[in-house]
């Protein structure tokens, strides 16, 4: 008997494997076992990742780093690397100018900013806060402390005294939202949130015996459980994320009689950055072991009328592993989904998050890099990693970007006016040894030495790096069909047609599989791209009862990139 099994796409994403059983979900049949480094199509398909291309050398950011986007406008964009006690200043890949701060490598982690036109605000529990200021051109930055008016006083004991200051704390969040500069949380009051005067940011001024509504504003979440809060962030309405759930305050403009926050739910909040995506705030949740666990979103509920939150992971959880830091990167119509970047802490993967709400399109893949990710930040368009690398036996930290045009990680392009075959200029990889291409054309592999490679011929054209490997595979096939006659049986997958787009080759279960007809005029150039329909026929037997089901598994390179359409199978019992 043979019966055909189609997928027409996966945009489902990567599954846990206690997925494997539920054949009676529809994310089972657009979605696969292992989608790795890999990036989802809006239209339903898969690519091979981008590469990352190389950008600086940090050292000091071995011991940790964080990262953060400075945006002025659409054509003055920064990077922020934040290392023990300095600011570097990059722009489009170019270093700026160091600022000297006061966070040392062990305060990096709990920093919290918000940025509006030219100055960013940084707090952190322990440090008063400070202001980051870009002043007209590029190269001219300061970092200096936050001068506030009229700090808002406490009873602490017997007596008042400013809220906030190295005995009490300094505030642990902050954001800037509709006029005013909010604070949330300090060590003494870790459940006040405060607001400055209206359209005056740096003024907490209340009017004695009155309430004007450009006056500050404050309140304590009142709750029968401890309500930290971690972060805060708004969208049109604002929201404190907290250790005891998630508080909103909605009121708009906000006076000091309408400043309330009610708790929409009693998720916690982990103390990381939120992004937002899709028209909707994500944030990661604190575990009750004090590990992160899980990406929820917020979304409101209009029969209810509350914030709700939605775990986001729920058929992908085992692909969170301790997150640290996350990142949003806005897609387009055609080209790409909507990205949410998810660095995970265990062991320097980055889970990936494609979205497009409007399609129903929802979906996790998982990178790898040889190394570890340590940070994300989306800049404008492009988005940078902080990697930490083993080249040659030394640990290096490197600031890299994500490239369409790069098929390697770490990588180098360079290129000459005139045929050459000795390229200097890579003293960052001193001993490494990496592949290059040139005009796509696979030119092996070479060990740096003294910053310089050589190519086994003269080109004009030559990137440098590490490759990377790829893969899919596909949810068992026996689950998919309906009237479970392959469950536990002996059964084969016959044969495998691929609808494929761009790709030159790629390997299904460990056999090559050429999709290009070589000839004499390709022998020296790059195996010729394929874009159609390919079927490929398959021998031996992999399901049954001592197989969890039969899978197909498409396996390549990155310097061979492959895009994936759809597949049709062939099952053989």
């Amino acid at each position: 008997m043979k019966i055909s099994q189609q997928q027409f796409g996966f945009t489902a994403g990567m599954l846990d494997t206690t997925l494997e059983a539920r054949a009676d979900i529809a994310a089972y049949y657009a979605g696969a076992r292992e989608i790795t480094n890999m990036q989802s199509l809006p239209q339903g398909g898969l690519k091979t990742r981008p590469g990352m291309a190389f950008v600086a050398s940090i050292p000091e950011a071995k011991t940790g780093a964080r990262l953060a986007s400075f945006e002025f406008s659409t054509e003055q964009t920064y990077l922020l690397v934040f290392t023990d006690r300095k600011i570097h200043v990059y722009r489009e890949g170019v270093k700026q100018t160091t600022l000297t701060t006061p966070w040392t490598t062990e305060r990096l982690p709990r920093i919290a900013f918000t940025q509006s036109l030219d100055t960013m605000i940084v707090v952190h529990p322990d440090i008063q806060p400070h202001k980051v200021m870009r002043q007209g051109g590029h190269d001219r930055w300061v970092c200096e402390p936050l001068r506030l008016k009229n700090i808002p006083k406490y009873k602490f004991g017997n007596a008042e005294e400013p809220t906030w200051s190295a005995a009490r704390g300094w505030p642990r969040s902050v954001y800037l939202h509709e006029g005013r500069l909010y604070f949330g949380g300090s060590r003494a009051r870790p459940q006040t949130i405060w607001g400055s005067n209206s359209n005056d940011f740096f003024d907490f001024r209340v009017t004695p015996n009155t309430q004007l509504d450009d006056d500050g504003v404050e309140m304590t979440l009142d709750n029968d459980r401890v309500s930290a809060v971690e972060q805060l962030y708004a969208l049109k309405d604002l929201f404190a994320l907290t250790s005891g759930g998630l508080f909103a305050q909605s009121a708009s403009p906000v006076t000091p009689k309408n400043f309330f926050f009610g708790r929409q739910s009693e998720l916690p909040a982990a103390p990381i950055r939120p992004a937002e995506l899709d028209g909707s705030v994500m944030f990661i949740r604190r575990g009750e072991d004090g590990h992160h666990q899980s990406l929820h979103e917020i979304i409101y509920d209009d029969a209810r009328q509350a914030y709700l939150t939605q775990d986001l992971a729920l058929l992908a959880s085992e692909l969170l592993r301790a997150p640290s830091a996350i990142a949003a990167r806005m897609g387009d119509e055609t080209t790409s989904a909507n990205l949410l970047f998810v660095v995970n802490g265990r062991d320097g993967t980055l889970a990936t998050f494609h979205t497009r709400r409007s399609q129903e399109i929802a979906g996790w893949t998982l990178w790898r890099t040889s190394g570890q990710i340590k940070d994300v930040a989306v800049v404008g368009t492009a988005t940078y990693l902080l990697v930490g690398r083993p080249i040659a036996g030394q640990d290096q930290c490197f600031i890299e970007r994500l490239d369409d045009g790069r098929a390697m990680d770490g990588s180098v392009s360079k290129a000459a006016k005139t045929p050459t075959r000795t390229w200097r200029g890579l003293d960052h990889l001193e001993g490494a040894t990496l592949a290059m291409t040139a005009h796509g054309e696979d030119l092996g592999v070479t060990t740096v030495a003294s910053g310089t490679v050589t190519t086994p011929h003269a080109v004009t054209d030559l990137q440098v790096g590490l490759p990377f490997d790829w893969a899919v595979e596909t949810m068992p096939i026996e689950a998919q069909l309906s009237d479970g006659t392959l469950v536990g049986n002996h059964h084969r997958i016959s044969r495998v047609t691929l609808r494929v787009k761009d790709t030159a080759s790629l390997r299904i279960g460990g056999r090559t599989v050429a999709f290009g007809k070589l000839d004499h005029t390709t022998m020296d150039a790059p195996p010729p791209s394929f874009t159609g329909l390919k079927t490929v026929r398959l021998l031996g037997w992999s399901g049954g009862e001592q197989a969890s089901g039969a899978t197909i598994r498409m396996t390549g390179t990155s310097t061979n990139p492959a895009t994936i359409l759809s597949l049709t199978a062939q099952v053989a019992q």
